[in-house]
């Protein structure tokens, strides 16, 4: 019984019931917002306080509210305002993935083709890509055609555009990106149109009414599909110049990206850049056929110290090794012959079914050592590692490269080992090491060949830093870091073709990423002209190879320099003006005028200092800040960066937050050095 005096206090459904008549005569949002929440009885969501009892009471709250939208599915008045509260809630990461597994997203999914819905729909619907689980986001994705066909119905709307590219981006990219042979969810990509998205997504880019948000996603979705959706790319001429064009824009974040999709359009699809010239034995009269420019320019070289000699002499002398010891079986010489073959080639272990290096080599290391001499225990280390990367022993060369090191700091080919390992920052470091080696610590195969690495490392890791965010500033992605390794490939490579054989069996490829780089690195400065010297070494390299009746394969690099010069001129006819419409709505990212040095410096360090595995630059390229809470103070996941007030504390220095144990599990590597409960910690 109700206490005398005191108004009886509706209940949850009563109160869902009469939502309808007390809403008849009002027309403004925020106040039936209000009378939404006091009839279902939810707390105040604009407060931490508020969202803590959600937290709490959440089964309750989460049925009233669908039983409200139930009841009154067809009153937009009443389904925008709900909606409204679902999208506020879900700006707490908790709670979020607690109403998506109550079944959210199809229904607001179903509120996209109703005009006085579709605002508040797309806004919860972008929240929901942005911050999502990969679980909601596969299901965005599997629903992209609805998305697809808003975006056709709309055609001139900016906002629904703008909307719809952001959640497409977010959906679609974590459904078709992945480094391996297949993405992170191939039966969720069998399922999109890519064509038709990336052909959406490139019309609204370039129409007058681009935002910076919608470029922004556009080219994180075209970044995304590049590798796994090449072929969609390649049957899309106007793509293909937009990311030509795109490596002249002024900002870096344009810049990258396309450079990025270029590169990583034809990683799958294209053979390994690997050179086709090795140990081959020539008849003489090869050497009196080559015409009388490429005479000329072998002469001015130096013949004796051209590639076809060398290696026509080495396959001559590598050959008759193999053939005394397949009648001696002479272990020592044999072993002693291939570590010093493997100096000057890279071919020094046989690859013949009849010559089981896992058997034969380790009993040459064992007649190696047992001679005691220093240069045959050099020779052994020398074998020893040219077998570990044989059979891809990646932690076998690392640790006996560290204790080859530990007694000779100067010894380029362990340096040229470790550069071929999966350890992209440590062959870097290793490779840079290498070049510097002197005398005999070292040979000019070798030096080239570290040279070749840097240039191929660098490359690989300024296209990896574009995608890197930086650890100590959460969302800003390190351009600057990504710019400084793409110079340091750029100078390297230049130097290898200034001082490398014309018919080097890298020249070409080498050129390749001279030619991709020197535009790239130009940016809106870039014309074909900066690179006419390397087109014409390009083209001797290439008659080199016919002249040998040696195969140019069409590798990744290849393709890529192709698609770059044969466009370029074209790309920007088409899309140059364009490409400067997107370029004033994108923040400026023009490095400083110091740049250039100060990153060389920054790098240097970096290299020079083995516990630094991340490089970050010193001197950085103007982007906007990026708040670390937001309005109402939410607190984010030390781990994931996720926000929400309902967030567990380190039990250790209750100063770290965590979503959950698989949270706060990733984070303890690094958190335990800081953790004023851990005992450890300095």
């Amino acid at each position: 019984m109700p206490t005398k005096g005191r108004k009886k206090k509706s209940s949850p459904l009563s109160s869902i019931s009469e939502l309808g008549d007390l809403l008849k005569n009002v027309n403004d949002d925020p106040q039936v917002f209000e009378i939404i929440c006091a009839q279902l009885q939810i707390p105040d969501i604009f407060t931490k306080a508020g969202l803590k009892k959600v937290y709490f009471n959440f089964d309750d709250i989460a049925s009233r509210l669908d039983a409200a939208f139930t009841r009154y599915e067809d009153n937009d008045k009443i389904v925008y305002c709900i909606v409204g509260i679902y999208s506020t809630l879900c700006d707490d990461a908790i709670l979020r993935t607690k109403l998506y597994e109550t079944g959210l997203l199809p229904r607001v999914l179903s509120l996209l083709n109703r005009d006085a819905c579709r605002e508040i729909a797309l806004h919860t619907l972008i929240n929901a890509g942005h911050h999502g689980g990969s679980s909601v986001r596969a299901e965005l994705a599997r629903n992209a055609s609805i998305l697809v066909q808003t975006l056709k119905d709309h055609p001139g709307d900016y906002y629904i555009a703008e909307s719809i590219i952001a959640i497409l981006s977010h959906a679609v990219s974590i459904a078709v990106s992945g480094d391996g042979q297949a993405p992170h969810m191939p039966e969720v990509q069998r399922t999109l149109d890519m064509k038709t998205i990336l052909e959406l997504t490139l019309h609204h880019m370039k129409q007058p009414y681009t935002t910076k948000f919608m470029i922004q996603h556009g080219l994180q979705l075209i970044f995304a599909s590049a590798m796994h959706c090449s072929s969609t790319f390649r049957s899309m001429p106007d793509l293909e110049m937009f990311l030509v064009a795109g490596l002249k824009s002024k900002n870096w974040s344009m810049r990258g990206a396309c450079f990025g999709a270029i590169i990583r359009s034809y990683l799958l699809t294209a053979p390994l850049d690997e050179p086709s010239l090795g140990l081959q034995l020539f008849e003489p009269e090869i050497f009196d056929r080559f015409p009388p420019h490429i005479d000329e320019i072998l002469d001015q070289y130096g013949l004796p110290r051209c590639q076809i000699v060398q290696l026509n002499h080495i396959a001559h002398a590598y050959f008759d090794v193999l053939d005394v010891w397949e009648e001696d079986h002479d272990h020592y010489a044999l072993g002693s012959k291939l570590a010093d073959f493997a100096l000057v080639t890279e071919y020094c272990l046989p690859a013949m079914s009849s010559f089981p290096v896992e058997e034969i080599i380790p009993r040459c290391l064992q007649e190696l050592r047992a001679s005691g001499t220093s240069a045959d225990m050099n020779r052994a280390d020398i074998l020893e590692l040219k077998l570990y990367n044989r059979l891809q022993d990646w932690d076998r060369v690392t640790s006996k490269a560290e204790e080859i090191l530990a007694r000779s700091p100067n010894h380029a080919f362990v340096f040229y080992a470790l550069t071929l390992t999966p350890d992209a920052q440590g062959g870097l470091r290793a490779a840079k090491k290498g070049i510097k080696c002197k005398g005999r610590n070292t040979t000019p195969y070798l030096y080239f060949q570290l040279l070749r690495r840097a240039v191929e490392i660098a490359a690989d890791l300024g296209l990896c830093y574009f995608r890197k965010e930086h650890e100590q500033a959460h969302g800003k992605m390190m351009w600057e870091e990504a710019i400084v390794f793409l110079m340091s490939a750029l100078e390297d490579s230049r130097t290898f073709i200034d001082e490398a054989p014309p018919d080097h069996p890298y020249m070409m490829i080498v050129l390749y990423w001279n030619i991709i780089l020197e535009i790239t690195l130009q940016g809106p400065n870039a014309n074909l002209k900066i690179v006419e010297g390397a087109l014409k070494k390009l083209k001797i390299a290439e008659e080199i190879s016919n002249h040998l009746e040696l195969p140019i394969l069409p590798t990744q690099t290849r393709q890529a320099e192709q698609l770059i010069v044969n466009l370029f001129e074209k790309a920007d006819k088409t899309w140059g003006r364009d490409i400067e419409t997107m370029n004033n709505r994108l923040d400026d990212q023009t490095p400083p005028p110091e740049f250039s040095k100060t990153g060389r410096d920054d790098l240097a360090a970096w290299l020079s200092d083995m516990k630094l595995e991340t490089f970050n630059c010193s001197t950085t390229i103007p982007e906007p800040a990026i708040p670390v809470e937001d309005d109402i103070g939410f607190k984010r996941c030390a781990w994931c960066r996720n926000p929400s007030v309902a967030l567990k504390k380190c039990s250790g220095c209750e100063s770290a937050r965590y979503c959950d144990i698989q949270c706060q599990r990733g984070h303890w590597p690094t958190h335990k050095q800081e953790c004023k409960g851990n005992g450890r910690a300095k």
